[in-house]
């Protein structure tokens, strides 16, 4: 009894020193239906945060550690639904969380970065959310959070072929104050990259990847999205999920902060002081940033437009909102917490440049919340610039109730649990199916009967600097190779075939199966070896990959013509649409290389040649005539780049041109250039357009010799191989041919020239179908035959 006494006595004394050093008053609303296990929470904070406190005084451990321990918790059991590894995505560790459904497709991916004020929290604090998104949205979710690799957990290996169908990634970001802000921010972004550049690499949809976080990771989610806007080396975002996020540090006097001030467990001073400790600020000045005069007069006038109660609805206001008393801007108060404003600790602060670019979001906000009016700002901004918001406000929600929704039982609030099932039906949703896989699925077609006559044989190469994704094969399991189709019996010619993108980049859509009925017709007809190049698509595979890709196919062929019995005088590289651009640059650069064989011919069935004039004859007169209207190829070209149609209309216009490129290539690139008697259906000369910088900096690549090759030098094309070409009448690019064959008649080269009164573009891509086949696309088809014959 005495050891009993003892131990009650020194428990006791823990707990009212403990108490001594933390003790917020709580006010919870009566009409709050689980106000007295709030109140349970909200003693066991103030436990929880004296004890640290206490402990740091005397020396025994920092404050910051002893809350990390206590916020891990006991870890769940194993879970067999779901196979679970740790990695390193670069330098920052990550949980892997893969659902065991047997599946072999392409998955969603989920990066989940974990609140506590980028000071607290861990993987395995997060272990029950981040599990349960796995096994409900049946995806890939990646944990970003601190953790000692070291800790025994269940394991299980990630198979390459669909375990199943979204992953979700948990990536362990350093943490404050041991790594200063802004280390956190730049740990999940590496990782975001990284999942985005090998997506494929986890059997992940690079096209459905989704970051997501809650509190401070809902603050760092946002800021990662905002930093991926204009990176055209990586495949777009799909969406993000904001759960409570933290967005801005100017206004503590919001509506959300004076209702919601004293209700556990986020009360606004802890909220603020959390916040300067992340950043390392010295708290002496709290009282001046409640005020607000941490915020310079002209920083105040600029973000009023963002951040004011004006912006808050109504109906958040009923339970009590006094306009607070503007206070003057104080020069040392600003000069010591001006860092509070970077977009990457207050991402509502972004420009409107880039909030207009962002994915589509998601947004779970809590009525007794501090941080409630934040999300309804963030929700305002973004939809103003079109974004789609898919929003949840739960009525009974705190800050921090969806993360222990995640423990269930007696831990967990109702409202938490509505709030984790609506993250679960969001994430299902965003595109079960990825459109771009369909519209591959479509485009291939039904495969044709197996044909006697040939010799059908799969490829793979891989010539030093890129690679293909072999075409019978799912792009995600074998993207690193390449694909030839060799089909004989014997004379020779390779193919690109052509794909129209969406989505994220053009050059999206087609496999070389959706070509197969075309080059089994050739090769048999002009007793030909023909090579279809399955080059890899975009979004996954981002521009100029493409280009490397059937210049590395191109050189393996011509280097091992012997072993495929072909003449190498009698080489024919051949295209459509933007194959036959890639076959146009292909065939440039090929004339620096002495050593492999002379191409004989390029065949160029409506080519896409020139990003300089958008307002040639065939683009006014076919501008809504399908398969490929203007806008259209503008709308791919802008999504092949991985860049937003933002300033589409104003390259339509040729606002994108600098003035001394259109004196230089008029001479190649003009209306005055295209006969006479392809202006008879209409034709009305553009009235001059000033040059805009910004225009040009944002789709300057499509003035490159990589998408614009008939803005190629003079040395260059009079060194080129007899060509023919087929242009359509009814087809936006039909003058692209055009030019390009009188710049190659008039530097000597021959060209033979088809010309199809009634086509249109992608006529060619329905050769074969039986009633679906054009009698125009059929007889381009036998031109093309004849000429090759004729060589």
């Amino acid at each position: 009894m005495e050891l009993l006494a003892i131990f009650l006595a020194v428990l006791a004394a823990f707990v009212a020193i403990a108490f001594y050093y933390e003790h917020p008053r709580a006010e919870i609303p009566h009409g709050f239906s689980e106000r007295r296990k709030l109140y349970v929470l909200h003693y066991i904070m103030n436990l929880g945060f004296g004890l640290a406190t206490f402990l740091d005084k005397v020396g025994i451990v920092s404050e910051v550690h002893c809350l990390r321990v206590l916020m891990e918790t006991i870890p769940p059991f194993e879970d067999k639904r779901l196979l679970i590894k740790d990695l390193r995505f670069e330098r920052v560790k990550v949980r892997i969380y893969q659902p065991q459904t047997s599946r072999c497709s392409q998955r969603r991916g989920v990066l989940y970065f974990h609140g506590g004020v980028g000071r607290l929290g861990s993987i395995r604090a997060y272990e029950r959310t981040c599990r349960y998104l796995a096994r409900k949205s049946d995806s890939v979710v990646v944990s970003v959070g601190e953790k000692e690799m070291n800790e025994k957990m269940p394991r299980g290996p990630l198979p390459g072929c669909g375990s199943a169908k979204t992953l979700e990634f948990l990536p362990r970001y350093r943490l404050a104050p041991e790594h200063p802000f802004p280390a956190q921010f730049e740990d999940c972004l590496a990782a975001t990259t990284h999942l985005l550049r090998t997506a494929q690499d986890h059997g992940v949809d690079p096209a459905r990847v989704i970051i997501c976080g809650d509190s401070s990771g809902g603050t760092l989610t946002a800021a990662v999205a905002q930093a991926l806007v204009n990176r055209g080396d990586v495949p777009k975002l799909r969406a993000q999920i904001l759960i409570y996020p933290f967005l801005q540090s100017v206004d503590f006097n919001l509506p959300s902060y004076q209702q919601n001030e004293r209700v556990p467990i986020l009360l606004k001073e802890r909220t603020v002081i959390l916040g300067l400790k992340y950043f390392n600020k010295d708290l002496s000045l709290i009282s001046e940033v409640f005020k607000g005069s941490h915020v310079s007069e002209d920083l105040r006038l600029k973000y009023q437009k963002w951040v004011s109660p004006d912006y808050i609805p109504q109906e958040f206001k009923t339970r009590g909102y006094k306009p607070s008393p503007t206070h003057p801007s104080s020069e040392e108060t600003h000069e010591c917490y001006k860092s509070l404003f970077d977009p990457v600790f207050s991402p509502l602060l972004a420009e409107d440049n880039v909030v207009a670019q962002l994915p589509e979001t998601f947004i779970l906000t809590c009525e007794f919340d501090v941080l409630r009016d934040d999300g309804l700002l963030y929700k305002k901004r973004l939809e103003d610039h079109g974004i789609k918001v898919t929003w949840c406000h739960l009525q009974e929600g705190f800050h921090g109730t969806v993360f222990l929704a995640g423990f269930g039982g007696a831990i967990a609030f109702r409202s938490g649990i509505k709030g984790l099932k609506k993250i679960g039906k969001v994430l299902q949703k965003l595109r079960i199916c990825n459109d771009l896989t369909v519209l591959r699925v479509a485009l291939d077609g039904i495969p044709p009967w197996r044909d006697s006559q040939l010799l059908i044989k799969d490829l793979r190469v891989d010539e030093g600097r890129s690679a293909l994704a072999p075409y019978w094969a799912d792009l995600s399991f074998l993207a690193s190779f390449s694909s030839l189709q060799e089909q004989c019996p014997d004379s020779q010619c390779l193919r690109f075939h052509s794909a129209l993108g969406r989505n994220d980049l053009p050059w999206a859509y087609c496999r070389a199966r959706a070509f197969e009925r075309l080059c089994r017709y050739v090769a048999k007809k002009c007793n030909s070896v023909v090579v279809s190049v399955g080059y890899r698509l975009a979004p996954e595979h981002p521009y100029p990959g493409q280009y490397f890709d059937c210049l590395s196919a191109t050189l393996y062929f011509m280097r091992n013509l012997e072993e495929y019995h072909v003449d190498p005088a009698l080489i024919v590289i051949s295209g459509d649409s933007c194959g036959a651009n890639f076959a146009t640059v292909i065939c440039q650069i090929l004339l620096n290389n002495p050593d492999l064989p002379k191409v004989r011919a390029q065949v160029l069935l409506y080519p896409g040649l020139q990003g300089l004039d958008f307002q040639l004859p065939s683009y006014q007169q076919n501008a809504s005539v399908p398969m490929l209207f203007r806008k259209l190829v503008l709308y791919f070209c802008f999504r092949y780049l991985n860049k937003e149609p933002t300033v589409l209309e104003d390259v339509l216009q040729n606002c994108h041109v600098p003035e001394s490129m259109r004196h230089k290539y008029k001479k190649w690139v003009s209306a005055d250039l295209i006969p006479d008697e392809f202006k008879i259906r209409g034709y009305v000369p553009p009235k001059p357009t000033s040059y805009k910088p910004e225009v040009h900096e944002a789709i300057k690549e499509i003035l490159a010799l990589t998408f614009s090759p008939l803005l190629a030098e003079d040395s260059i094309i009079c060194q080129l191989p007899e060509a023919y070409i087929v242009t359509c009448e009814f087809d936006v690019l039909r003058d692209d041919g055009l030019l390009y064959k009188k710049r190659l008649e008039d530097n000597g080269v021959r060209v033979t020239w088809y010309h199809s009164d009634s086509g249109f573009h992608g006529i060619v891509a329905f050769f074969g179908y039986g009633i679906f086949d054009f009698v125009s696309g059929k007889k381009i088809v036998d031109s093309m035959v004849n000429y090759i014959n004729s060589l």
